[in-house]
Order: C-alpha cells, then sequence, then structure tokens
C-alpha cells in the first residue's frame, strides 16, 4: 500500500499522513493515533529508501547497549525497537560497554550514516561527534541524558535494610558503579558497617563468583547480613551460589537487586530490586529525546532523571523479629 491509497482510506492528504507517521507537529495527536492505528492495520510500509534519497538523511537509528545476558537489556532493547518502529525508524543494534569496547564496533556503526544514537556507551565518543545523540544511564554533559538518579537509590535501599535491622552491609558488583560512592556515603551517614572487604568487584561480574570471594576474603566469619548486588542478573545468580555455599535467603543472607526484572518476582525467594520505572516509558524517553533533538539540533540540552523505587519482597528479612544476627555465616 502506497501513502495515497492510505490517506485515501482514511479520507485525508497525503501530507496529514506523512507528518502523523513522521512524528512531527502539526496534526492533533487524535489523527496522528488514528493514521499509526489505520498503517499498522493495512500494512502500511513508508518507503525508507525515497525518504532517505529526499531528505539526505538516513532513518536508521543506532543503539549501543551492553550484552543483553542481562534481561533488563533485551526488555530495553525491544521497547526500545517498538518506540523508534512505531516513529518510522529503523534500529541497528550494536553490543559494547564501556568496561571493554570492542574495537571499531563503534566506527562500523556511524559508517551507516544514522540518523542518531542512543547509547549506554557515550564516552567511546568523539568530542566532535556530528550527531544527535542520547545517553542511557551515565549522564553525559555532551549529549541529552535518561538516567537514574544513585544518590536517591542509595538512599532508598539504606534506609530501608536499616529499617529491618541490618547493620552489616555487603555490596557484589562492578566497583565503578554510580551508586557505590552514595552507598557508601549513606551507610557511613547512618552508622552502618560497609568496609571495603565487604564491597568486591570484578570486570566480569556475571562470570564470576562474588559470594564465594567475600567468604574466602572474610575466612567465612564476621559477613555482612545485607548485600547489594549492581543488577538482578547477577542476583539472581549470587542467589545460587548462596544456595550452593549451603546458606539461606533471607535468614543468612539478605540480597537486593537493580533493574527489577520479570524475573525477580518468579524468583526463589522473590527478589527485592530497585525500579527505575516502566521498560516502555523508558524506552519512550530515550527515543522522544532522540527524535526531539533530531528535529531541533540546536534546542538546549535536556537531561530526564528516572524516578526509582524499591519494590520490596521476600529476598530480605527483617530481623527486628528474628533472635540475634552478627553475621552472615552464623
Amino acid at each position: 500500500m502506497r501513502i495515497k491509497e492510505l490517506a485515501e482510506k482514511l479520507g485525508v492528504s497525503t501530507y496529514t499522513v506523512s507528518v502523523a507517521l513522521s512524528g512531527k507537529s502539526g496534526v492533533s495527536e487524535a489523527t496522528r493515533k488514528r493514521v499509526v492505528e489505520a498503517a499498522a492495520r493495512f500494512g502500511y510500509q513508508p518507503d525508507n529508501a525515497g525518504r532517505m534519497l529526499r531528505s539526505g538523511r538516513s532513518c536508521q537509528v543506532g543503539v549501543v547497549m551492553p550484552p543483553w545476558n542481562n534481561p533488563y537489556i533485551a526488555e530495553l532493547c525491544m521497547g526500545i525497537q517498538a518506540c523508534l518502529t512505531a516513529r518510522n525508524y529503523t534500529p541497528v543494534f550494536a553490543v559494547d560497554n564501556t568496561q571493554n569496547p570492542v574495537p571499531g564496533n563503534l566506527e562500523k556503526l556511524l559508517s551507516l550514516r544514522i540518523a542518531g544514537l542512543i547509547t549506554v556507551a557515550s564516552s567511546l565518543l568523539p568530542d566532535d561527534v556530528d550527531l544527535p545523540v542520547v545517553s542511557y544511564f551515565f549522564d553525559d554533559p555532551r549529549f541529552d541524558s535518561v538516567c537514574p538518579d544513585p544518590e536517591l537509590d542509595s538512599r532508598q535501599i539504606i534506609a530501608y535494610l536499616r529499617a529491618c535491622g541490618h547493620r552489616k552491609i555487603g555490596y557484589l558488583g562492578w566497583l565503578k558503579d554510580l551508586r557505590l560512592k552514595w552507598l557508601i556515603s549513606e551507610a557511613e551517614r547512618c552508622g552502618l558497617d560497609f568496609p571495603p572487604r565487604w564491597r568486591l568487584g570484578a570486570r566480569h561480574p556475571l562470570t564470576e563468583n562474588l559470594f564465594e570471594r567475600l567468604l574466602e576474603t572474610n575466612r567465612g566469619k564476621d559477613l555482612p547480613t545485607a548485600l547489594i548486588i549492581h543488577n538482578d542478573a547477577m542476583a539472581l545468580k549470587t542467589i545460587r551460589h548462596i544456595h550452593e555455599a549451603g546458606f539461606r535467603i533471607p535468614e543468612d543472607f539478605s540480597v537486593i537487586g537493580h533493574d527489577n526484572t520479570s524475573y525477580c518476582a518468579s524468583s526463589i525467594p522473590a527478589l527485592t530490586s530497585m525500579s527505575c520505572g516502566p521498560i516502555d516509558k523508558i524506552a519512550s524517553a530515550l527515543v522522544d529525546l532522540l527524535l526531539a533533538r533530531i528535529k531541533d539540533p540546536g534546542r538546549p540540552r535536556e537531561k530526564v532523571l528516572l524516578r526509582s523505587e524499591l519494590v520490596r519482597r521476600e529476598s530480605v528479612a527483617n530481623l527486628n523479629n528474628m533472635p540475634s544476627k552478627q553475621g552472615g555465616a552464623q
């Protein structure tokens, strides 16, 4: 179906259909919704090649995310794809991150003359990049960004653990975690123990058994009662490692993850996790910022700060209702 045929079916002009599908201003939200729904119903596909020739602009958007072995990243990428497709853009995904950059990966992506870039690895971009960019997770002052509030996250986590009677806190994950300095500061402010020997990291935390290292480093004695884990994917592996070592959750160790993925509620025990909000809203925020930058390159830089919420489940014990506990390995 051509755009003219779609316009005839709806009784509107081809210009109205074009504007509605492009996401530009000029039509009402009701008209835009009607056109988008009709395009999906009739199977209309825009001629992106012709559009690129006419405008000189690609309809492809680069999306750089870390490996998808983290289910949160997979869910986010699916949300970004849905948002971009609805606005007649095609995502081009690349797996990369700042910890272990893939040589030549970014250069190949940029050679496609993409219309813009959504990336979790903005620090890899040169200062002179001539491209609309939205940085996710990291607040890069050069670009628009959508990122969590590590201070708010840390305050919620420490306040909850303290209310549950925990006084000995540990951390397993990536030592460059944006929250870690805030966790340390907040734990100190609240009078909780959070020493370096209970804070362990790795370059590839998903593939290493950091819980085992925690036991070895502390010789199995004087351990924390609660563990804050970098993300849910690692938290779920840590839960398995804790069980395999003969301990119980949450009786011996309480566990808190981050991302609130769909697996948290179905794990045993159900995993307490920090949520940055619904995935579809985060994906929409990223795409909306990028398309606004494409439309108006000179607009002021914008930063969207995600409002997090700790989703409380079974993996954290309330020590106030339990016998006195001095450490996780009693």
